[in-house]
Parts: C-alpha cells; sequence; structure tokens
C-alpha cells in the first residue's frame, strides 16, 4: 500500500475491485462524452494518484545533486555591485524554492549587498505585485497566463533565460531528446524536419501573443514516410508512426515554440501518451510508457526526454539547420548548448513602457546571470549552466527600455483564449450585443417545472461576481430581487472574485475549461475535491458572447443533407489514442483512422466537390472555444485533421477588431468545398446552415430557437453554476435554496424574459435540481464510488 500525503489529505493507492474493473479495459468504447463522465468519473481519484506520486518523486529529487563535475566558470564574470542597494526583492519559483540553490543565492546575494532582504517563494505571479521575479515555465508560451498580464498591465512580457534545463533529471526541465528503435538506419535529423514530421500544415504561429502568419507552412513540406528522410529498401515506404503526449501538455509548448516556429498543428497521427492511474494505483508514465512501447515498433519516433531512455531505442543527433552539426544530446551539448533542443529556464519581471529595470532587479538579475549566480545554478546539481555567449546576450539586454505596444494589441486573443468563467464560451466577436436587450420575445411552455416553494427560511449573504453575463443582463437582479422577496433575510454581496480562491459562494457562467491545467482540474488540485457543477440554462440560439449554439457552415450549393456528431468527428478530428473526460485522460475516447473523413465523396456528396478533399476551417486550438468542440464532437479528444486553416482574431488596417467566425465561414465558400463552424446568424451570403444529428439513427436537426431550447439540436451549449461544499458535507443553505430557485419555473421564467440565454426543459430541470441534495463522499486514490 503506498500513500500520498497531501493538503492534509491521505489518498491511499489501491483500487477497489470495482473501479479497477472499469478501468482495465481501457479499448475505445464508441460512447459519448457524457456517457463516459458519468460511468468513469470526473477524474478526482485519477489525480490524487497521478500528483500523490509525482509530488513524492518531485520531493525525492529536489535535495539531491544528480550532477556533481563542477565547472570553473571562468568565461563568466564575476557578479560586482556597482552600487549598494537597500530594500527587499521578492522571487517566485517552486524549485528553486526547495532546491539546494534557494541558500546559496539568499547568502551570496545578501553577502555583496548587506542591506537587501532576498526572499523566494515557492509561488507568486508578477502581474499581481506578489513577487518582483517570477522564474518558471515561459509565461509568453502559455498564451491565456500572457494575455492576461498583458490585460492586466498595459505591459509586454519582459524575459531573460538564466539557465538550461537538465540532461536526463525528470521536472527539472530536461532536453527534447528524438527517439527511433534501434534497427532504424537514420543518422540524424534536422529541425525543419522534425517540423515535417510531427506537425500539420498551417496559416500561422503563436509569437508571445500574436499570431504570427510568416509561420505558415503547406503540406508540401510534411514528412510522413521514412523514405522521404532518404531511407531505402524496406523503409522506403512505411509510414511514420509518432508517439507524443496529449496537446494539452505544457511540455508541448516548448517544442511547438523550437520546432513548429510558435504552430499549433500536430501531425494528426500522433499517438497520445497521458500519465494515467493503473489499476493498481501506481501512476503510468506517459513518457516511460511511450518509449517503452517504442521499442516494439520499427517504423516508429518519438520526443521524450533521457530520463525515459531505454534499451531497444536510441537517441538521434540534431542539427538547427539541414548544413548540420549535427549533435547528439550529451551534458555537454546542452552546457553549450550546440544540441538544439535544450529546454530554458526564464525569469520574467515587469517593465512598463519607456522604462528601465528597477536598480534592485537589475541586479538580482544580473547576479543570476554571473560567475556567482551560475555556480548556485550548478552546485544545485539539477540545471545547467548558461554558455556565457547566452549570459553576456541576456546582460546586456537587462539596459532595455519598456516596449511601447498599440495598446489595442494588448490583450487581444484573452478572451478568445480564457472568456471569464462568468461569461459565455465564445466573446461577443461583433462587440454590438447590448447585455440589457432581450433578443427573444417567444415564450416556451415551462409548466413542467415545478413553482417555486421554500423548503426553509434561510439568510445571510451569498457572495457572486460583480460582473458577468448574468449580472450585467437582466436576469441577474431580477433573479435576486425575486429570490430576497421569498427570503428577506437573504442578501447578495455582488464582488468578483473567484470560488477557487474563495472569494464567492456561486458562479455562473460558461463551463469550466476541464481537461489536465483547466480551471476545474485547477480547483480539484488546489481543494482535493471537484466543484459542484449544476446546469441552471441552456446558452442562446444565436445571440453573439452568450453561449451561442454551433452551426455548422457549407456553401449554398453543397447538397448535404445533413450530418451526424461522429461525422463531425471525422471532418474535424483526427485519430486519437483517447481524450479529455473532464480532468482525466480516457483512452476510452479514442477512435482510429479508419474513421477520418477527409473528401465529400465519403458523405455520398456529388457533383463538383464530389473528388475534392473536405477543407476545414477553424479557430487556433488554443482558443477556449476549440476545447468546447472537442467535449462536444470530439468526446475530449484534442487531435485535429492537421489540414486544417486555421483563423484567428487580428486587427486590420484600421485597427478595429476582425470577425474570426465571420471569416471562417466566408472562408469556406470562397472555397466552395469548404466546411467551418461559427454560431447561427452570420450572413455571409453563399452559406448554408448544415442539420446535424446526435448519431446514425437521425433525425437531422437545424438549430432554430426551439431546437436549441429543447436541445434536440445536438450542438446546443449550456450555462452552469459553480458552488463548492466540503466533502461529506449538503451545500450551503443559502446557495442551494437560491438554486432551487433558480431551477423553478419562477427562475427559469426570469430567464426567459432576459432574452439571451434560454430556459431549461422540465427532464433538465429536474436532473439538476436533483444534484443539489447530492452529498459527496471525500474521493481519494482507493474510492470506489464516484461524485
Amino acid at each position: 500500500m503506498i500513500r500520498y500525503t497531501r493538503m492534509g489529505i491521505v489518498a491511499v493507492a489501491l483500487l477497489s475491485a470495482a473501479v479497477a474493473g472499469a478501468q482495465d479495459d481501457k479499448r475505445p468504447t464508441g460512447e459519448t462524452y457524457q456517457q463516459l463522465l458519468d460511468r468513469l468519473g470526473d477524474g478526482m481519484r485519477e489525480n490524487l494518484v497521478i500528483r500523490g506520486e509525482h509530488d513524492s518523486r518531485t520531493d525525492a529529487r529536489k535535495h539531491k545533486r544528480f550532477y556533481t563535475d563542477l565547472q570553473p566558470l571562468a568565461d563568466l564574470p564575476a557578479y560586482r555591485p556597482a552600487e549598494q542597494l537597500s530594500g527587499t526583492i521578492r522571487v517566485s519559483g517552486l524549485y528553486l524554492h526547495d532546491g539546494l540553490i534557494k541558500d546559496q543565492w539568499v547568502a551570496a546575494f545578501q553577502g555583496f549587498h548587506p542591506k537587501v532582504k532576498v526572499v523566494i517563494l515557492p509561488k507568486g505571479t508578477i502581474a499581481s505585485g506578489a513577487v518582483d521575479i517570477e522564474t518558471g515555465p515561459r509565461i509568453s508560451d502559455r498564451l491565456r497566463a500572457a494575455s492576461q498580464y498583458e490585460l492586466a498591465t498595459g505591459e509586454r512580457l519582459f524575459e531573460i533565460d538564466w539557465a538550461t534545463g537538465s540532461y536526463d533529471v525528470p521536472g527539472w526541465s530536461p532536453g527534447f531528446v528524438i527517439y527511433v528503435h534501434q534497427d532504424n538506419p537514420l543518422t540524424h535529423l534536422s529541425v525543419s524536419q522534425l517540423d515535417g514530421i510531427f506537425a500539420g500544415a498551417r496559416t500561422g504561429g503563436w509569437k508571445g501573443t500574436t499570431w504570427d502568419r510568416s509561420a505558415a507552412r503547406g503540406p508540401e513540406k510534411n514528412i510522413r514516410t521514412w523514405g522521404q528522410l532518404g531511407l531505402t529498401g524496406e523503409w522506403a515506404d512505411k509510414p511514420i508512426a509518432i508517439y507524443g503526449r496529449p496537446l494539452k501538455y505544457n511540455i508541448q509548448l516548448g517544442f511547438e515554440r523550437k520546432v513548429f516556429d510558435g504552430g499549433d498543428m500536430w501531425n494528426e497521427n500522433t499517438r497520445e501518451y497521458s500519465h494515467e492511474a493503473n489499476a493498481d494505483g501506481t501512476r503510468y508514465s506517459s513518457s516511460v510508457e511511450m518509449v517503452k512501447d517504442l521499442t516494439k515498433d520499427r517504423y516508429g519516433i518519438s520526443f521524450s526526454d533521457m530520463g525515459s531512455n531505454r534499451p531497444g531505442v536510441r537517441a538521434v543527433p540534431l542539427g538547427a539547420t539541414a548544413a548540420g552539426p549535427f549533435v547528439p544530446i550529451s551534458l555537454q551539448s546542452l552546457r553549450d548548448r550546440s544540441y538544439p533542443l535544450f529546454v530554458e529556464q526564464w525569469a520574467q519581471v515587469r517593465l512598463a513602457p519607456g522604462k528601465r529595470l528597477t536598480p534592485l532587479v537589475k541586479a538580482f538579475l544580473k547576479f543570476m546571470l554571473s560567475r556567482d549566480g551560475q555556480d548556485g545554478v550548478q552546485r544545485d546539481g539539477k540545471w545547467i549552466t548558461l554558455p556565457a555567449p547566452r549570459a553576456a546576450e541576456m546582460r546586456r539586454k537587462l539596459d532595455a527600455v519598456g516596449e511601447r505596444v498599440d495598446p489595442h494589441a494588448l490583450g487581444l486573443q484573452l478572451a478568445q483564449l480564457a472568456p471569464r468563467k462568468w461569461d459565455g464560451d465564445s466573446p461577443d466577436e461583433t462587440g454590438r450585443t447590448p447585455a440589457s436587450k432581450a433578443f427573444y420575445t417567444q415564450r416556451f411552455d415551462l409548466s413542467g417545472l415545478p413553482r417555486y416553494t421554500p423548503e426553509r427560511p434561510v439568510a445571510g449573504v451569498i457572495r457572486m461576481p460583480a460582473s458577468g453575463q448574468l449580472t450585467t443582463g437582466t436576469a441577474g437582479r431580477a433573479l435576486i430581487a425575486a429570490f430576497t422577496r421569498q427570503h428577506p433575510g437573504i442578501s447578495f454581496d455582488l464582488k468578483d472574485g473567484d470560488l477557487i480562491d474563495g472569494a464567492v459562494d456561486l458562479s455562473i457562467g460558461r463551463k469550466w475549461s476541464s481537461y489536465f491545467a483547466g480551471e476545474f482540474y485547477d480547483f480539484q488540485l488546489k481543494h482535493d475535491r471537484s466543484p459542484r457543477e449544476i446546469q441552471v440554462a441552456t446558452g442562446s440560439f444565436d445571440v453573439p458572447g452568450w453561449s451561442p449554439a454551433f452551426a455548422i457552415y457549407v456553401a449554398r450549393d453543397n447538397p448535404l443533407k445533413g450530418l451526424t456528431i461522429r461525422q463531425l468527428d471525422g471532418i474535424f478530428g483526427g485519430p486519437r489514442r483517447g481524450g479529455w473526460v473532464s480532468t482525466t485522460w480516457r483512452r476510452q475516447a479514442g477512435r482510429s483512422a479508419d474513421a477520418n473523413i477527409r473528401f465529400w465523396r465519403q458523405l455520398g456528396v456529388t457533383g463538383r466537390c464530389a473528388s475534392r478533399p473536405i477543407t476545414v476551417y477553424v479557430p487556433p486550438l488554443k482558443y477556449h472555444l476549440m476545447s468546447v468542440f472537442e467535449r462536444k464532437v470530439l468526446v475530449g479528444g484534442n487531435m485535429w485533421n492537421d489540414a486544417a486553416r486555421e483563423i484567428p482574431l487580428a486587427l486590420d488596417s484600421t485597427g478595429a477588431r476582425t470577425q474570426p467566425g465571420r471569416d471562417r465561414v466566408a472562408a469556406a465558400v470562397r472555397d466552395g468545398c469548404g466546411i467551418a463552424f461559427a454560431e447561427p446568424g452570420i450572413g455571409v451570403a453563399g452559406a448554408r446552415i448544415v442539420p446535424v444529428a446526435h448519431d446514425a439513427t437521425g433525425p437531422f436537426v437545424a438549430p432554430t430557437l426551439g431546437t436549441v431550447q429543447d436541445r434536440t439540436y445536438p450542438l446546443h451549449l449550456e450555462t452552469y453554476a459553480y458552488a463548492d461544499a466540503a466533502p461529506g458535507q449538503p451545500l450551503d443553505p443559502r446557495v442551494r435554496e437560491f438554486l432551487r430557485f433558480v431551477l423553478s419555473r419562477d427562475g427559469q421564467e426570469i430567464i426567459q424574459q432576459d432574452g439571451k440565454w434560454l430556459p431549461l426543459t422540465a427532464a433538465v430541470s429536474r436532473v439538476e435540481a436533483a444534484k443539489l441534495d447530492r452529498i459527496v463522499p471525500q474521493v481519494t486514490a482507493s474510492s470506489g464510488d464516484r461524485p
């Protein structure tokens, strides 16, 4: 029995027979996302296993020196204070705080500056002002975090890299290794060849938070067989089988920046390996397992790390360009960075436009880059010191003046990447949707819903966010007024805040993102329990920004009569080894390449498009809307048709924002044989909406106000309420009673009168109301019951 203790909660890694039996067979089942969620749970138990073992392994490494061959570092300048400074410098970084480096850096810098106090914290952000220097994963690779920073500060990020990741220490940013089978005669690869192997064609790539069209490349640069790399004989016509990780993993971001020029379209044939919970309560580790499987596949290739090396595979020497040199990975080739797929360690600070770094921040960054700072890096024994030329380049950067940026471009992508939790799933691209307007006057029959009758009087305060669609529209104020008439002792404190931090009691808006590192997962990670999730309305039919349904668009003369959800998966998705069902990777959500639909003739279409490929137009893969479509259509999978053409939000020549949904539909129409999804009601000449069926039994249903409200149209969206309750405890009586009111006929009539979201049907309301009385037990790694 293995025990993990975190935040006072013990997770016992011994699964019950019932759960083990459900997990033993992980083959694709053909079930929908909701069916898998209902059967296998929301991932809380699995995440305790995975996170517990991760924390246990990390704790065992953080005080260990893996590399003991100290270098003289004579080519780095010793730190010399330019002036004596005073004050406090606050630096964040979990591995800085927990490692051996912390005490050496604190003592050394305070020795140079006796009047300075150095505080190294495990976490804290520069955007919040909690720290002066933030180390760890590169913020600008994480588009949501970078966009939030820009919007909050009005600044671009200022960053330097101060060390190289490890050679073979898991968790300490080991360099990327390209493995092939030991029988493979391949001698080397260039970075551009890696792009051709691992990536798909792309219309651009991310440079920080800016979509850069110069990063585009066409399908002619795809490399899909070993013969395209010069291999002959039996190898020439063999497809390259790719072993990788799920695209939601943060490790993919650095690989995309270094290899795909910031693009995010992967070869659709990538076999994704995720961390999973084994039936015996141990962790199935993605990097180890995919390399293990590669030993059995002569035609496979993988990117992993040296910690996953094993007999049966070999690492391929790599070159930054086709001219070489082609360098094998080693401790030395990472030290001098002649091996191109090293991973940097980043330090990020605030730098206002037109300003310079403050003396204390500049001094500490200069110390980090000096011989004294780098000596701390090497004595920690996990990261690798910075090469002298790169250290000199970073020191020169410390004299920079903050970049002046068009304010319209700052945070431009944030609402697309991460709309606020109390708003809709997609932003209002028109910018012209008045929150107080009732767009729908049709009244649905709500007689099947029960009238609200208070079960008990409640009193006190309910805290909710002040902004967001509930409160900016008329529904929020009307619901509060009607409820307080029933319960005069209740008041509402409307102030923006997050449920995860305990700042509010109830949050109503879009569905929280629920893949690895999504918002639902963040809550689980912090509290060791899942938030309570209740549907309180259906999204709108076609109101921009108010979670409108997905509509599927083709050219008007396309004779296609309808599509099933599975056919949409075949068109927009790629083959997948699994998918994110809530916060856990489920291989049961996988599908094979046999389900791909790439030509119109596969759908029975005749005429001019019959022999043409289906050209797919989508938002950039990192937009929040894509994760919603993945849940609705791809069973939580994140592998897309690798010929899809991404169309992002941009600023036009006048500085005005484009409307990417409209642009996607227009592109599909111009193409003639294209397809796109966007909200209903986009008026593009020559476009029409395709009816959709849940499955092959039909019927095909077109999106209308009525079919979205009664949910016979499969691609409707929902509006959710989130609350918290301790394990084994009921919901707060005030929150429960308010949600009872919202789900009643009285509450849904108010939703209906608001004229944007749509009222629930009686059947959905009953299911959601039953959740209010559910008592969820403490979930541990041994739990057989799922909430």
